[in-house]
């Protein structure tokens, strides 16, 4: 099952993440997800982790442990992994269980 949405921003576009957070895991292109980062929020009280996938082979400019915030750009858009074409796979899990991140995110943004 997929879970978590594709946008297509064009390749090589930043990737900025959603909260302030520590990274808990970075992954390498030879996997599913390709190079990705998984950072670790507390949001409204709740653990929440956020996962940026299939990024540009190189452009990862984050190590676990670090702590990030909002404006920090964590690499960039590509194709790495099991990818068909440069997007951003973006997901959302709240205390350890993904769930749709377009309505969260719609909920804690806005419209």
């Amino acid at each position: 099952m997929h879970q978590g949405i594709d946008m297509n921003p064009g390749a090589g576009t930043p990737i900025q993440i959603i909260a302030d957070g520590v990274v808990y895991e970075i992954g390498n292109p030879s996997g599913e997800l390709g190079v990705y980062a998984i950072i670790d929020h507390v949001i409204d009280g709740q653990k929440v982790s956020s996962l940026y996938a299939h990024m540009l082979q190189g452009s990862l400019r984050v190590q676990v442990g670090d702590q990030v915030k909002v404006t920090d750009i964590v690499g960039q858009v590509g194709s790495t992994g099991m990818s068909t074409g440069a997007h951003l796979h973006f997901g959302i899990s709240l205390n350890g269980t993904p769930i749709d991140p377009f309505p969260y995110m719609k909920q804690k943004v806005g419209s």
